[in-house]
């Protein structure tokens, strides 16, 4: 009683302490929350003057912008009677000088026109032009006379000496275009028949494949599970190269589902069963086994070793195992054993001799 009495008391003494620690830290917070009030109103103060000013400043700037957007449209309006009057200079500027390049063409033509008559007639049409200008004269019908023949020599065109060879070498080049369309045409219907072939063999095979798995797993699969029954299903029967293959079971007793919904141990009998469903279709003369049985339990077991027993017909079964059941069933045991602390040896069994070597 007196140990339970020290105890209690130095309970106590430790729990006056705390409190008063306690008591100075509650006294602490309080002072700091008495600073942190008178903060938060200077705070609340500078805010109210931040704002205060921000609206001014807000203000301030909408006007300036106000102004800025009056001046903006101003500017724009007196660019574009700027480019207004821009337009109609280039435009008047562009008359004057087709006026001038017209006159140039005109005292150009009466220069050639003169001397053309000069050189032929010997006559100095300069001189005796006026003798033989007509009083009716049309300008619109000259004109339009002179458009008429001007036309009728712009068809006859200009004589290209050179039109047989430029038309052999496009012919030669559509000949060899031609050619090569042919060639690629031919070898494109070429490849889409290789890859037609290629898609039904490869068609006829899967499905070869598949339908020969699908028999051998409903073989199998009542070994392993004494019964029931199972196959296998294309998700996409139209498309089966490109189609998933779902995996459908019905154990003894239960209902049709696919291996999401088995247990661990039904997982790992089903994936069995579509392996050595597979292996069966053509098997190999070796068979090499890592510890499969593992997640099995005893009845399963001798289910597993009733399959091995099948499968040694058509291939040499290596089985590394440390279950007993499976060991049993076996030829030969190959172990390891260390007699001496850090020397591993070999030992083997015959079994179907009783021979230890």
């Amino acid at each position: 009683i007196l140990r339970e009495i020290g105890r209690i008391d130095d309970f106590h003494e430790e729990a006056e302490e705390k409190l008063e620690k306690i008591a100075g830290e509650i006294l602490s917070i309080h002072q700091r929350k008495q600073e942190y009030s008178e903060r938060e109103e200077t705070l609340k103060e500078e805010l109210r003057d931040c704002l205060k000013r921000l609206r001014l400043a807000e203000e301030a700037v909408d006007l300036a912008q106000q102004e800025r957007n009056a001046l903006h449209a101003e500017i724009r309006g007196r660019e574009k009677r700027a480019e207004a009057l821009r337009e109609e200079l280039d435009l008047l500027k562009e008359k004057i000088n087709l006026a001038k390049m017209e006159q140039s063409e005109i005292r150009i033509k009466m220069e050639n026109i003169a001397s053309l008559v000069e050189e032929r007639f010997n006559t100095d049409l300069v001189h005796v032009y006026r003798e033989h200008l007509l009083d009716d004269f049309n300008a619109a019908d000259t004109r339009a006379e002179l458009e008429n023949q001007k036309t009728l020599l712009e068809r006859l065109g200009d004589v290209n000496l050179t039109a047989i060879q430029e038309h052999e070498a496009l012919k030669e080049r559509h000949e060899f275009i031609q050619a090569q369309r042919q060639d690629l045409l031919k070898s494109i219907d070429s490849i889409m028949q290789v890859i037609r072939k290629i898609n039904k063999t490869c068609r006829d095979r899967f499905m070869e494949t598949f339908e020969e798995a699908d028999n051998k797993i409903k073989q199998v699969f009542p070994i392993l599970f004494n019964g029931g029954t199972a196959g296998l299903k294309l998700m996409d029967e139209k498309n089966p190269l490109e189609s998933g293959v779902l995996v459908e079971v019905r154990p003894p007793g239960k209902k049709l589902s696919h291996m999401g919904l088995l247990s661990g141990g039904e997982k790992a009998l089903v994936a069995m069963t579509l392996l050595f469903a597979i292996y069966l279709i053509k098997p190999s003369p070796f068979c090499l086994l890592d510890e499969v049985d593992a997640p099995l339990d005893e009845a399963n077991i001798d289910r597993f070793n009733n399959l091995l027993k099948e499968i040694r017909k058509y291939s040499q079964v290596v089985l590394v195992t440390h279950n007993r059941r499976s060991m049993e069933i076996v030829d030969s045991l190959f172990g390891v054993t260390m007699e001496n602390a850090g020397v591993s040896k070999m030992v083997s069994v015959n079994l179907s001799g009783n021979e230890r070597n």
